[in-house]
């Protein structure tokens, strides 16, 4: 029976998850925290409902800012996330236009109550050019925020690793040196969807952003997220679903819960109970939808031959693995060299496909991607024509 009157919950929370970051940041010998996960793990509703919530009871004032909101200017998204958070009830409509909108200069001036008015003449750059002038309002945003709070704030940088291209090298500078000096106060989260993005940050560039910071993978949710989709279900279905299944169903969508929304939601819509068929079906529309083989067939066949090799744990630059690799261009006799083989990996890092897991050791980037390309023989035989 379908009980229309209860609220049905759908967001499995994650207390004690929140408050161990909490405990960490508090104790005080890190200032921040990065969360590696793929995509569709669940990152963004973790910060917003469990660790937004649980820090906000202990007395932080929280930011939130998604460095895809304005993919081309991410600065612009954050100066616009600092100046809500320093004067939510008074910002108006007019300054969050100028803040989005590309566009040359503009006179922005804010009334931020305890540090006064900030005055600021910044320009505004669809592609993501950050002005001086913007990036010196950093500092006296986060003073802001912090006078607006009881002393105690916490900044989530969500898909941080945007930040990793080479347009935006002077942003995570200054976001370095004005969270640096503020780490009593400011404690940060960052997260990621790119192993490689986030080496990327935090050995490519001279001073790492995150070099007082802790890194770790987003734990995946276990059993009991099953068991709390599997009772909302039938809270909202009257339809009970077979626990065994539907653990079986989690597992084939690499306990991915946004996936496993999906196969909830399209099974609440058909009818039935199946939930392992459906999900096998969220799981290949998935992988239709990312495009994998049309996207193998766009790489040249080097690319190709070192994701072979990666797939099947070939050491890449041994003689054995560079001959089989000529092969698979086309030459004969010779191996390639260990140079043209690095261009091919170098290539793949950029393009995100693979990231560096060890020292000579890679890996592919995306999980989906990799699962599809282990029930994948067409491809890793090369029979396929890709």
């Amino acid at each position: 029976m379908v009980n229309h009157a209860e609220e049905i919950r759908w967001h499995y929370p994650r207390k004690a998850l929140a408050d161990a970051y909490l405990e960490t940041l508090r104790a005080g010998l890190i200032s921040s925290l990065v969360l590696f996960a793929p995509r569709r793990k669940g990152k963004t509703e973790f910060l917003l409902e469990d660790l937004f919530p649980a820090a906000e009871a202990q007395g932080y004032l929280t930011v939130y800012c998604s460095m895809w909101q304005n993919r081309s200017d991410p600065l612009a998204a954050l100066l616009l996330a600092l100046s809500q958070a320093a004067k939510p009830k008074t910002f108006g409509a007019k300054l969050q236009n100028k803040l989005l909108k590309p566009f040359k200069k503009a006179n922005l001036e804010l009334d931020l109550g305890p540090v006064g008015k900030l005055k600021a003449e910044a320009e505004f750059h669809a592609k993501g050019d950050a002005s001086q002038a913007q990036l010196q309002r950093l500092p006296e945003l986060i003073d802001a925020v912090v006078a607006a709070s009881k002393g105690k704030v916490l900044i989530a940088f969500d898909e941080i690793q945007h930040l990793a291209k080479p347009e935006f090298t002077e942003l995570v500078a200054a976001l370095r040196t004005t969270l640096d000096v503020r780490k009593r106060s400011v404690k940060t989260v960052f997260t990621g969807s790119s192993r490689n993005r986030l080496q990327m940050m935090f050995s490519q560039i001279k001073a790492p952003l995150f070099q007082f910071s802790q890194s770790t993978d987003f734990p995946d949710l276990d059993s009991g997220f099953v068991e709390f989709m599997s009772a909302s279900f039938q809270q909202a279905t009257g339809r009970t679903l077979d626990p065994a299944q539907a653990n079986a169903a989690f597992d084939a969508l690499s306990h991915t819960p946004g996936l496993f929304h999906d196969a909830v939601e399209r099974l609440m819509k058909m009818g039935g109970t199946d939930i392992l068929s459906v999900a096998r079906r969220v799981l290949a529309d998935s992988r239709e939808a990312s495009g994998y083989a049309e996207r193998l067939m766009e790489m040249r066949p080097l690319d190709r031959g070192v994701i072979r090799a990666i797939v099947a744990r070939q050491p890449l630059y041994t003689e054995e693995t560079r001959r089989q690799l000529a092969q698979a261009v086309g030459i004969e006799g010779e191996p390639l060299t260990a140079r043209q083989v690095q261009v091919a990996v170098e290539r793949l890092l950029t393009e995100q496909i693979i990231y560096q897991a060890a020292r000579g050791v890679y890996e592919i980037e995306d999980h989906q991607l990799a699962e599809w390309l282990l029930v994948a023989p067409e491809f890793m035989s090369g029979e396929d024509g890709i």
